[in-house]
C-alpha cells in the first residue's frame, strides 16, 4: 500500500496534515518502512500517519483481527481500558465499533483506568480477552496496544502468534466495517463498566493489606501524569491512612507529561518535583507509577538524603517481609532470568520455591496459572528487575497499586524502630550478601536502528567472548537456541520458550544481552557480587558496545 494512498486519508485518520507536514522525510520514510506488528508485548509505537505507526487504520486493523480471532466463541466479550495518552480514548472508542460490528460484546471503562485494573476486569467478568490502550512509560509520542486472555495475563507466545497472524492477513485496511461509538452503545453491545464493578478493585486490594501501622511517616506521591489518581488516594484514605501529600502539578492526567523527561519511575530525574516537594513537606517516603500504573518507583530518606531504589532492591525488600508474614504451606516467588539472583538465595533459605521466567510479566502470570488449585504451594510474588511487582494474583499483571499501601505499611513500622528501607536492605545484606546491579539502554531509532541491535546481537552470539574484564566465563546461556554451554564445553538444554537473549555467567555474578520488547532499545544487565559496580559495569559496557 503506497504513501500516497495514505495520504488520501490523512483526514479520518485522526492525524493531522499540520503534524505530518511537519515530519522531516525521513521520518515519514520510516511511517512507511514497514508494518507495525503484534509481537509477545503486543504493539507499541509512535503515532503517525502509515502502517508503521499508530492512527484510526492501524487500530481498526488490530481490532478486527481479534474480532476473527474470536470466531467461534459463544457469546465472546472483550474488556477494554485506557491510560492517560494521547489518543487512548478515541482508539479504545475505534477498537469498539469494529468488534461490535463483527458482533463482539465489549465492556469498555468509562474514563482512564490502569493497566491492573483492566486485568482484574478481564477476569471479573469472566471476559474471552481484554485490551488496554497504553504505552506504559514511553515518551508522550507513543502509545500501544496490550491484549490480555480471559486469566486477566497477557498472551503468551503461541496465542499472541495466534492474534498476530490473523492481524497480519487484513489488506483492504481503508475499507474495514465499523459503527460509531454511539451506536455500539446504543445498540447494548457495548457497555460501560460500573462503578460497583471499578470499587471491587479497590475493596480487594483493601481486603489483603495489613492495617498500616500509625507513625510519624509521611509519604509524597506521584502518579507521573497517569491513572493511578484518584485511585491511590482513595485506597489510602480507606485504610485510614492520611498522612501522605500529592505532588499536584503531575498528578493531573496530561499526555504530554510536561513535568518530566520521561515518565519512568525507573528514572531519578522522574522523582525531581517530589524530591523538591518532599523536602519542603518534610517527607520520608517518595512513590511514583508510571502512566498505566505497573510499575512504581521509590525513594526513601535516609541520613538526610533521599535515596532511590532500584528494581531488584525494592524486590527484596518485599520478598523478604512476605516471607516473614507467609504461614503454612510452601511460598513460591517467580522473577525473570534478568533480575537478581539474591532472591533465590532469600527463598530457598527460607524453605520456598524460586521459578524463573522469560522477561516479560506475561511468564509470570502462566506460573501463577499453573499453580491455580494447588494446597501445598501458594504465590506470593511475583517480581522483575524493571519496577514490576505482584502480591496478589486476583490481578495477572504487575500492578504497583497494590504496592503502594503495602510498602507505606513496611516503611511505617521500620519508623516506629527508628529504621528505613535502606536499613532494612543492609540487614539483608549482612545476612544473605550483597549482589549489585547496574543497567545500560541504547537507543537505536527507526529501521537503521533496529537492524543495528540485530546486528549487535548476532556479533555477540557469534563472538561470545571467554573472558570479560578479567572475569573467566564459566556458563554461557543462549535463549534463542535454548542452549547453556558450560566452560568444558558441555551443553544442555534451557528448558524455557526461545528468546533473544545471551546471559554469562562468572564466579561472581553475571550479564546478560537483550533487545527490548516494546522500545528501540538494547538492554546490558550487570549483575555482580562488587563495591565498585558503576566502575566496573561501564568497563563491561564499553568493551561490549565499543565506546
Amino acid at each position: 500500500m503506497d504513501r500516497a494512498q495514505w495520504e488520501e486519508h490523512i483526514g479520518n485518520s485522526f492525524i493531522t496534515e499540520e503534524s505530518y507536514e511537519a515530519l522531516t522525510e525521513e521520518e515519514k520514510a520510516d511511517a512507511f518502512s514497514d508494518t507495525l506488528s503484534f509481537g509477545t508485548a503486543g504493539i507499541r509505537g509512535k503515532i503517525g500517519l502509515g502502517p508503521n505507526r499508530l492512527n484510526r487504520y492501524t487500530v481498526e486493523k488490530v481490532a478486527l483481527g481479534i474480532a476473527h480471532n474470536l470466531e467461534g466463541a459463544e457469546d465472546p466479550l472483550v474488556v477494554i481500558g485506557y491510560d492517560t495518552r494521547h489518543f487512548s480514548p478515541e482508539f479504545a472508542e475505534t477498537m469498539t465499533g469494529v468488534l461490535v460490528q463483527n458482533d463482539v460484546s465489549v465492556r469498555l471503562s468509562e474514563k482512564y483506568i490502569s493497566t491492573p485494573e483492566l486485568s482484574f476486569h478481564v477476569r471479573e467478568h469472566g471476559a474471552d480477552l481484554g485490551i488496554m490502550i497504553t504505552a506504559s512509560h514511553n515518551p508522550p509520542e507513543y502509545n500501544g496496544i496490550k491484549v490480555y486472555g480471559p486469566d486477566g495475563a497477557q498472551l503468551i507466545d503461541a496465542p499472541a502468534a495466534e492474534l498476530s497472524e490473523k492481524i497480519n492477513a487484513i489488506e483492504d485496511i481503508f475499507n474495514i466495517g465499523t459503527v460509531s461509538f454511539e451506536e455500539a452503545l446504543e445498540s447494548g453491545k457495548a457497555q460501560y463498566i460500573t462503578e460497583e464493578m471499578e470499587d471491587q478493585y479497590m475493596a480487594r486490594i483493601s481486603s489483603f493489606i495489613p492495617d498500616i501501622p500509625s507513625s510519624d511517616l509521611k509519604v509524597m506521591f506521584s502518579s507521573l501524569h497517569g491513572t493511578s489518581v484518584p485511585i491511590v488516594p482513595d485506597i489510602l484514605d480507606s485504610l485510614d491512612f492520611e498522612n501522605y501529600h500529592l505532588v499536584k502539578d503531575q498528578c493531573r492526567p496530561d499526555g504530554d507529561f510536561p513535568t518530566v523527561k520521561s515518565p519512568n519511575p525507573e528514572s531519578e530525574e522522574a522523582f525531581e518535583a517530589s524530591r523538591k516537594l518532599g523536602t519542603d513537606k518534610g517527607a520520608d517516603l517518595l512513590i511514583a507509577t508510571d502512566p498505566d500504573a505497573d510499575r512504581i518507583g521509590v525513594e526513601v530518606l535516609h541520613d538526610g538524603r533521599f535515596v532511590h531504589l532500584n528494581g531488584n532492591q525494592l524486590g527484596i525488600l518485599l520478598l523478604k517481609h512476605r516471607l516473614e508474614h507467609h504461614e503454612g504451606s510452601v511460598p513460591v516467588v517467580i522473577k525473570s532470568i534478568v533480575t537478581s539472583d539474591l532472591g533465590r538465595k532469600i527463598v530457598e533459605a527460607n524453605g520456598g520455591e524460586m521459578i524463573e521466567v522469560l522477561t516479560g510479566f506475561k511468564y509470570i502470570g502462566e506460573q501463577v496459572k499453573a499453580m491455580e488449585g494447588n494446597t501445598d504451594r501458594t504465590f506470593v510474588l511475583g517480581y522483575e528487575e524493571s519496577y514490576g511487582y505482584l502480591l496478589e494474583p486476583f490481578v495477572r499483571d504487575k500492578d504497583a497499586i497494590q504496592i503502594v499501601p503495602y510498602i507505606i505499611g513496611m516503611a511505617s513500622a521500620l519508623r516506629n524502630s527508628g529504621r528505613t528501607l535502606v536499613d532494612e536492605l543492609e540487614t539483608i545484606y549482612e545476612e544473605y550478601g550483597r549482589r549489585m546491579e547496574v543497567l545500560f539502554s541504547h537507543t537505536f531509532e527507526g529501521t537503521s536502528g533496529k537492524e543495528k541491535i540485530n546486528e549487535i546481537m548476532r556479533q555477540f552470539r557469534t563472538n561470545t567472548p571467554t573472558e570479560l574484564d578479567r572475569r573467566e566465563v564459566i556458563v554461557t546461556e543462549d535463549f534463542k537456541t535454548q542452549k547453556r554451554t558450560y566452560r568444558n564445553g558441555t551443553t544442555e538444554d534451557i528448558k524455557l520458550p526461545e528468546a533473544d537473549v545471551i546471559k554469562i555467567h562468572f564466579d561472581d555474578g553475571w550479564i546478560a544481552l537483550r533487545p527490548s520488547g516494546t522500545e528501540p532499545k538494547i538492554k546490558l544487565y550487570v549483575s555482580l557480587d562488587s563495591d565498585h559496580i558503576e566502575q566496573e559495569a561501564k568497563i563491561i559496557n564499553d568493551m561490549i558496545f565499543g565506546v
